[in-house]
């Protein structure tokens, strides 16, 4: 990002237009059409909120922009925030291009090089685009071996004449579609997003983290497309969604957590899914405290407890930071010791050399299965230092506490707002543990969203 804020100053959209003609394309018409020309703020912070009127674009991970806007209506009330992603667009032209170029790529792809990552296939892919592409500057000086004797021989020069700009397109959406995340990859680019919600065939809608709900420009057009992009996505992610299982919960590359509800008869209004947005970088108990979340004398004493093998429940309603917390304070447990992770969605980050990292496992075969309660018992066998639940959420809750009754220490997340409700829910089904139980548990924290001062929302311990 640091690389980008040099490239394009802020106030320089002049330079920004330059650069990338889907942003000019897009800056001219909606200057043609509301009078008015955004300001390139560059890269986004939470002081983008003072300026005002919003009309903003803000830059997050090249060549993908975003346009901020509130219109003003006559009477002076602000409507509702609009997020416009802004990404090369293919001409129809360029679209039929792009579908010769996937049909090529899919039959060199037995030949290519193999992979085991996603940045060697998109470097492999990359060179196979520049590899059946040829720039029209190269292309008038060249002798290409065309026509019909040359196809008879299988010698014929198949390659396509585009431009350098065209070229750029091609790969950014081919990249996008086969490797990335389709045309999610605006919002899921954008680091201030922190939950994204669509349902059905309306438009998207994201919390952010400055600007609070907002109304993107994406959205699905047809059923059909909807469902066959959330089946990909699911059997991507090892969680295949289906008629006869519905909703499935997993994680997307970036660490990302989803919620997918896929039969009509179970999403009135089509298949929807939640997009829980984490951060690429953990984010540090030193950047809680400068943010507020914490203050610094509760960070020390969550250290000395975590120091001294104490069992904490970091609980809070939903979307109150929960995650972001506990991985913040592991760091604070001896980097010499073994560490047990039991997740249904793997979202727990920890640096420590000894992680044993398990998640659980769907299947229609019982014998197969594999569910947290399985997890738990089997780390009181692996002799951890610390046993880190990702959710508490069912009958794991019973074998948490006998795992701290056995000397095990435990860190988890929980859904309770305060010591009274995390008691009821504990005590009550499915999880019942006998209050007399909850002496092993040496301090719980709690954690909730308030509204911050200026605007926007802010976490609080």
């Amino acid at each position: 990002m640091e690389d980008e804020e040099l490239k394009f100053q802020r106030g320089d959209l002049d330079s920004v237009m330059a650069a990338h003609p889907h942003v000019a394309l897009w800056v001219k018409d909606f200057e043609a059409k509301y009078g008015s020309r955004p300001y390139y703020y560059g890269p986004l912070d939470r002081d983008a909120r003072k300026i005002q009127p919003m009309n903003l674009i803000y830059i997050t991970k090249e060549p993908i922009f975003v346009h901020m806007y509130r219109p003003v209506d006559a009477d002076g009330s602000e409507g509702q925030t609009l997020w416009f992603g802004l990404e090369p667009q293919l001409t129809d032209e360029e679209e039929n291009i792009r579908r010769t170029l996937i049909e090529v790529l899919l039959q060199e792809a037995p030949s290519a090089p193999s992979f085991t990552t996603d940045d060697e296939f998109e470097n492999i892919l990359s060179g196979m685009i520049d590899r059946y592409t040829i720039l029209d500057s190269e292309a008038r000086n060249a002798t290409r071996r065309q026509g019909r004797m040359w196809e008879v021989l299988g010698m014929d020069d198949k390659r396509i004449i585009v431009t350098k700009e065209q070229r750029d397109r091609l790969r950014y959406i081919i990249i996008r579609d086969l490797i990335r995340n389709g045309p999610l990859e605006p919002l899921l680019s954008d680091e201030m997003l922190e939950d994204i919600h669509s349902v059905g065939l309306k438009h998207v809608h994201m919390d952010h983290k400055v600007f609070g709900m907002v109304t993107s420009n994406i959205r699905f057009r047809e059923r059909d497309l909807l469902a066959r992009y959330l089946r990909a996505m699911s059997e991507r992610i090892g969680r295949p969604v289906s008629d006869n299982k519905p909703i499935i919960d997993g994680a997307l590359l970036d660490g990302s957590r989803i919620n997918i509800i896929f039969s009509d008869d179970v999403s009135m209004l089509g298949p929807s899914f939640t997009i829980r947005k984490f951060a690429e970088e953990t984010i540090s108990v030193t950047q809680l405290i400068k943010w507020g979340t914490m203050s610094a004398q509760v960070a020390a004493y969550i250290w000395i407890c975590l120091e001294y093998g104490m069992s904490v429940l970091v609980s809070g309603e939903t979307a109150s930071g929960k995650t972001t917390t506990l991985n913040a304070i592991l760091p604070f447990i001896d980097h010499n010791v073994k560490i047990y992770s039991a997740e249904d969605t793997p979202e727990v980050k920890v640096r420590h050399k000894i992680w044993q990292r398990l998640v659980t496992r769907d299947s229609k075969n019982e014998e197969s299965r594999v569910e947290m309660f399985d997890l738990l018992k089997a780390a009181l066998r692996s002799r951890p230092r610390y046993i880190i639940i990702g959710e508490i959420r069912g009958v794991e809750g019973a074998t948490a506490f006998q795992a701290m009754q056995t000397g095990h220490p435990v860190i988890a997340t929980f859904h309770a707002s305060s010591i009274v409700k995390m008691i009821q829910r504990f005590t009550g089904d499915p999880i019942n543990v006998p209050i007399r139980f909850f002496d092993n548990l040496n301090f719980a924290i709690f954690q909730e969203v308030v509204e911050a001062p200026g605007g926007g929302i802010a976490r609080r311990i």
